[in-house]
């Protein structure tokens, strides 16, 4: 049997009764005892925690799956928490290339969205599965969702689930690192949701008028 078999096997005989308490703790606890074999134990326990809190947290409240998503893959942006971030961010770069959508569309290969209620970007780039837009003090950023993040979001305060779009929102400054951890910039306030496979993160507004633009993302 190869290694995804073993995988998919696992999954589908995993058992999460509800859980009391720390549910970490409950997680790891019933990874310890799953009858695999050492191979897959030591190098898929982690793995294996992860899924089981996925599985739990479909079923649980709002509050308590943001709290299971500060550890988890959010589309394309891994959410990593840390002791203390930066105390402020200047606004979100301007994008300095003049794509049209439909460029835009061919170089990344995926057609871009973009909310209705801006009109057309000041500013459209493009590269391979990204594309970079903004307007006056906005920027927002699409990409096509992976196995592996293409952003690290090094936050210290709690995520809070936007339940209106599938979305979360990073209510302060914080470190955006790309996966190989270089630096990109300190980042302000932002929303980010994935829809269709593609990632979104949209940042210069406030909490009320992000939401408003994601949920007119067309």
């Amino acid at each position: 049997m190869s290694l995804e078999d073993e995988l998919r096997a696992v999954g589908r005989s995993a058992v999460v009764p509800p859980v009391d308490g720390d549910l970490t703790a409950a997680v790891l606890s019933r990874v310890a005892g799953l009858p695999v074999r050492k191979r897959l134990r030591d190098r898929w326990r982690a793995f294996v925690a992860g899924f089981l809190v996925l599985v739990a947290g479909a079923a649980l409240t709002p509050p308590v799956r943001a709290t299971v998503a500060e550890w988890l893959q959010i589309g394309g942006v891994q959410a990593q928490p840390v002791g203390e971030g930066p105390s402020a961010a200047p606004p979100p770069p301007t994008v300095s290339g003049r794509l049209s959508v439909e460029e835009a569309a061919r170089v990344a290969g995926f057609t871009p969205r973009l909310p209705a209620a801006l009109g057309a970007p000041s500013g459209m780039q493009a590269s391979r599965g990204f594309v970079a837009a903004s307007w006056d003090g906005l920027r927002l950023e699409q990409f096509q969702s992976g196995i592996s993040p293409l952003y690290v979001k090094k936050y210290y305060d709690r995520l809070e689930r936007v339940p209106e779009i599938d979305g979360f929102w990073f209510s302060t400054p914080h470190e955006l690192v790309l996966v190989d951890e270089r630096v990109v910039r300190i980042a302000g306030p932002t929303l980010v949701w994935e829809r269709a496979g593609v990632t979104y993160r949209l940042e210069g507004a406030d909490k009320a008028r992000a939401v408003e633009l994601a949920a007119g993302t067309f």
